[in-house]
């Protein structure tokens, strides 16, 4: 009886493993949102889709209304799309115009139902402002978000870096399985499409792209295979000694194209507008 309640266990373990996946894309070349020092304001800069269903979750804005006067700002969604269900964890301190602040989270932080200090904002919380610098000048910090699919939360971060004038946006990554806490730069399971190198040798642009993505760094053709967020094949080919890859046809979200080398594997995340 023992043995069968511990077969049993095992069995229910690799069942949560094969189901909790954590899908994680590096932004490879980073992605910079640069603000202008005297004024103005730009909206949905970095569109961020986590499940690839066609809503945007989390984007980026930036407003400067005066040298010194700046806001920087991650919104639930597009410029007019404000989604509430789609929150940030906060450090609880607004600025004098009542937007809350996004918490600069460390490696390794908790992010799940039991985090303190979710926040949602139409305006969007603040990364920085003149008010508080907040990430400013921290290094890489993680925002942790979670949103609903099909009505449940799902928990990811989003790997930035503040310096003035300038948001460095690395990488994001969230639980695919609904009510699963996550870490800060937790980036395990991603997938599943095998061991392969991160693509650190290699270079893909531009991303994002909206109508083909260019490789650097192999020589002659490649075989390659394009996963979409869900983990499966959209699309495979082979390429030219240029190495470009037409990416009209697919639709706009978070992709992986692995790569099969003569000597390696690699995968490489991408996204297209």
């Amino acid at each position: 009886m023992m043995k069968k309640n511990i077969l049993l266990a095992l069995v229910l373990l690799m069942m949560s493993k094969a189901y909790s996946q954590i899908v994680y894309a590096p932004i490879t070349p980073n992605v910079d949102i640069n603000l202008s020092p005297t004024g103005g304001s730009a909206a949905d800069l970095f569109p961020i889709d986590f499940n690839n269903d066609g809503a945007v979750d989390f984007n980026f804005r930036w407003d400067v209304f005066s040298p010194g006067a700046y806001f920087m700002h991650i919104t639930s969604g597009n410029a007019g799309a404000y989604n509430s269900q789609n929150q940030a964890i906060g450090t609880g301190s607004n600025n004098s115009f009542g937007v809350p602040y996004a918490m600069p989270l460390n490696a390794n932080t908790n992010i799940s139902s039991s985090s303190t200090g979710w926040i949602t904002e139409q305006r969007g919380p603040l990364i920085g402002d003149g008010q508080s610098a907040n990430f400013l000048g921290l290094g890489d910090r993680y925002i942790g978000v979670r949103f609903r699919i099909s009505g449940q939360y799902h928990y990811g971060w989003v790997l930035v870096s503040f310096i003035t004038n300038k948001l460095i946006i690395k990488s994001y990554a969230y639980q695919s399985s609904p009510d699963m806490a996550i870490l800060a730069g937790d980036t395990g399971g991603s997938l599943g499409v095998g061991d392969y190198n991160l693509g650190e040798s290699i270079k893909l642009y531009p991303n994002p792209t909206s109508d083909y993505i260019k490789i650097e760094g192999i020589k002659g053709g490649i075989t390659y295979k394009i996963y979409n967020i869900e983990g499966r094949v959209v699309e495979t080919g082979a390429t030219d000694s240029n190495n470009e890859i037409n990416v009209l046809q697919l639709i706009a979200g978070s992709y992986t194209l692995s790569i099969e080398g003569k000597k390696q594997n690699y995968i490489i995340k991408f996204i297209k507008k």
